[in-house]
């Protein structure tokens, strides 16, 4: 029974619903961010962000079929993720960005990503609507998310660029800026725009 439920979540995941999507992502979030803050010690910020590729990538594979049909439920393959997502940032000393290819399999659940993948969900509408809100968020929000998710920037290297006093600081700005961008998305909605 789990098992067809969960594959329903699937197929809604794959139609875009985006009711399920949203109810999906607040439901496991929280416990999500529990687990991780308390396993891996890690701040809030860093939870958030792992949670966030976690899910964009269960999203991704849903929507390019390279998940079609799941023996557990969403919650343990997203934790699965999430899992190997925070042993990749570990395993890096310098605290690079997250190289989602380079995420492994787990003995739970196989974990597959490409970069046709990816290329596949940056398409011409989802690139105007990133251009569309980095503009109307405005400085200093809409440098730091470009350098820190659109070129690649880790923390230190944003500290430099930006003359922020250090990482603690580039972290809870980016926070900041990533809930006010979610507050513009949320306002934006009902425009056919987005």
């Amino acid at each position: 029974m789990l098992e067809k439920k969960e594959n329903q979540v699937l197929e809604a995941i794959k139609r875009g619903d985006p009711k399920v999507l949203e109810r999906l992502y607040d439901e496991i979030r929280q416990p999500f961010l529990v687990w991780a803050v308390q396993f891996y010690q890690c701040e809030d910020e860093d939870a958030i962000e792992i949670y966030q590729k976690a899910y964009t990538i269960l999203y991704m594979n849903v929507r390019n079929e390279k998940l079609t049909n799941l023996t557990s439920s969403v919650k343990t393959y997203l934790f699965s993720i999430g899992k190997n997502l925070f042993r990749e940032k570990f395993r890096n000393k310098h605290n690079r960005l997250v190289n989602l290819e380079d995420v492994s399999n787990t003995n739970a659940v196989k974990v597959e990503v490409d970069t046709d993948v990816l290329n596949e969900y940056e398409d011409t509408h989802q690139k105007e609507i990133v251009r569309y809100l980095l503009d109307e968020i405005g400085d200093p929000c809409k440098t730091l998310l470009n350098l820190m998710f659109i070129k690649g920037y880790s923390a230190d290297s944003v500290v430099r660029e930006m003359g922020y006093s250090d990482e603690r600081v580039v972290r809870k700005r980016k926070s900041l800026c990533l809930k006010k961008l979610r507050e513009m998305v949320t306002e934006k909605k009902d425009t056919k725009f987005l």
